[in-house]
């Protein structure tokens, strides 16, 4: 049977707010997911980190 891959929450660092969801590759699990995307809140874009599942 396939396992599914993990799925993780994106939170802004500038306003701790949880912004996006996705998935993330098994390749990547050990180490956490950083993006730049935008947040509504901030009205600009930010830095977003995986957060505490």
């Amino acid at each position: 049977m396939a396992t599914k891959k993990p799925f993780v929450k994106i939170q802004c660092q500038e306003c701790k707010r949880v912004n996006y969801f996705t998935h993330k590759s098994k390749k990547m699990a050990e180490e956490k997911l950083g993006l730049n995307k935008f947040c509504k809140w901030c009205r600009r874009h930010t830095l977003h980190k995986e957060g505490k599942k």
